[in-house]
């Protein structure tokens, strides 16, 4: 599963993998975002924008 912790209030949200997908394509260049979400769901990478934290809980 997805979350999204929002950095201000650390408040935690499950996003659908869809949604995850579309932040990516939105922040990086659309031939890194399989492996940046295989990374993610690995536990090496945690995504992060001006609002929130996106990573992967089991």
């Amino acid at each position: 599963m997805f979350v999204r912790i929002d950095k201000k209030t650390q408040e935690e949200e499950t996003i659908s993998s869809e949604e995850m997908v579309n932040i990516l394509e939105r922040d990086l260049n659309s031939d890194v975002v399989d492996e940046v979400l295989t990374e993610i769901v690995c536990g090496i990478y945690e995504h992060s924008d001006a609002g929130a934290i996106y990573k992967y809980k089991r």
